[in-house]
């Protein structure tokens, strides 16, 4: 005993002196590596976990400037990501509400899937100036899309969040000059042809970037996966690749895609989306779509489902007066449309489209599971009504819907995120070693995900975040 004291003590003292530790005691630590662990003591310094183990406080050599948090009856787990947000999407929605948002809600990792640099550079620089006060930032810069592009800016909806290529751009240049603002992956849309899509594809492999992208239009999923694809968005055009007539269908998209009524981005996409996703829909092949997502499983594609923005037209989270509580978090004017617009919207009957895709989301969700494909939580946030940090937990409320069990749901929001950046070593779990971001919970998460949202103590990079 007395052995084991003078290790720890050196372990707890040696070379951390000039800095405040967390210390938490009687803790039951839950994450998605490892069994559940009971009455466990934890010993944070700066950004990492230093120790973990059953040692009482009493034997812990004490510093002036210390903090003890006493976990007894309460439950940790990892601070939770969500992976596709989108910080520029509405300008009076500001990064620091969001930013604020996310920490209240425990999410101390967000991954921004589209924003133009200019645009997000403020955001950028306040999270590197201010890191207590924000979470891990990780983004994509512009989705990089074709011609037409669908996120321009010049169409009601449709903010500029993007960038157009074509056969003539200096695609290498783009990604380097990304790479020098700071990018931490790629992000491939829509209108992209399947040359421009392959060129970015090796482009970003020699950077040892990481791609996500919502299937573009002119391709075969399988062939965008061949190229290389890392993670796909929403189970977007998922459903034109598991369609009886899917060979069909790719032909009669192209032809549509040569858009003689020269036809914005947006709205030739939603056209097309209108054509041809209803009618996948209704005839859904079902060994060619089990296929397709061994597919995604053996060739390690990551997926980010959204449930939350795929059923919004059809749960309208947006109706329920809880959820609309949420948004006095929001700037005044952000607050009153949506509350208006919530209201507005409630009136009216829900298509029957909606259910459907609702449906679909599920059932891929479910097959996922089944056939282990990698599955990572995102909202969408902040469009449909979906206010920053409160929609990660409703996404995870979907996901345990859909199949998950509550630990799967959690190593959705945890180590699977920090895997898709090779970031698993590092962060994703409770260990020694590992980053500091930390939920202190007061119900147990793995009986009842909703737990997730009873948050006693918010620990960001090491720190308690005071809100």
């Amino acid at each position: 005993m007395q052995i084991r004291y003078i290790l720890l003590s050196l372990l707890l003292s040696l070379s951390f002196e000039v800095s405040s530790r967390v210390i938490i005691e009687n803790a039951t630590l839950i994450d998605a590596e490892s069994p559940t662990r009971i009455n466990m003591t934890l010993v944070l310094q700066e950004d990492e976990i230093v120790y973990i183990g059953k040692t009482r406080l009493k034997e812990i050599p004490f510093q002036e400037d210390d903090t003890v948090i006493d976990a007894t009856g309460k439950f940790i787990i990892p601070g939770l990501w969500d992976a596709h947000v989108h910080l520029t999407f509405i300008p009076e929605l500001d990064y620091q509400t969001a930013y604020k948002l996310f920490l209240k809600n425990g999410i101390t990792s967000i991954r921004d899937t589209g924003a133009v640099i200019e645009k997000l550079r403020p955001a950028i620089e306040f999270a590197e100036n201010n890191p207590l006060k924000t979470p891990r930032l990780f983004y994509s810069g512009p989705l990089i899309d074709g011609i037409p592009r669908v996120y321009k800016g010049s169409e009601p909806g449709f903010p500029e969040l993007s960038v157009g290529v074509s056969k003539d751009t200096d695609k290498s240049l783009l990604v380097d000059n990304l790479v020098q603002e700071g990018v931490s992956f790629l992000k491939t849309y829509e209108m992209l042809t399947p040359e421009d899509f392959k060129e970015l594809q090796e482009i970003a492999e020699q950077r040892n970037l990481r791609v996500t992208s919502h299937i573009p239009l002119s391709m075969d999923l399988i062939d965008a996966v061949d190229a290389g694809l890392d993670g796909m968005q929403h189970i977007r055009n998922l459903e034109l690749a598991c369609a009886e007539e899917a060979g069909d269908m790719l032909i009669k998209r192209k032809q549509l895609l040569e858009n003689e009524d020269l036809l914005p981005g947006s709205s030739l996409r939603s056209k097309i989306h209108g054509l041809q996703r209803p009618k996948a829909l209704m005839n859904i092949n079902e060994q060619r779509c089990n296929e397709v997502i061994k597919y995604l499983s053996s060739n390690n594609v990551y997926q980010t489902p959204t449930l939350t923005i795929n059923t919004v037209g059809s749960k309208r989270f947006f109706a329920n007066k809880e959820w609309q509580e949420t948004y006095n978090f929001l700037p005044e004017k952000v607050k009153k449309e949506w509350l208006q617009n919530s209201k507005n919207l409630a009136k009216q009957p829900i298509d029957k489209s909606f259910k459907n895709y609702e449906k679909w989301s599920f059932k891929i969700v479910s097959l996922f599971t089944k056939h282990k494909v990698k599955i990572i939580a995102g909202t969408d946030t902040p469009i449909g009504f979906l206010t920053p940090g409160f929609s990660l937990h409703k996404e995870l409320e979907l996901l345990v819907e859909a199949g998950l069990t509550p630990i799967e749901a959690i190593k959705a929001a945890t180590i699977t995120p920090a895997e898709f950046f090779d970031l698993d070593g590092k962060m994703g779990s409770i260990e020694v070693g590992k980053r500091a971001d930390l939920l202190i919970l007061n119900n147990n998460p793995s009986l009842n995900i909703k737990h997730t949202r009873d948050i006693a103590t918010v620990i960001s990079k090491g720190s308690i975040y005071i809100d």
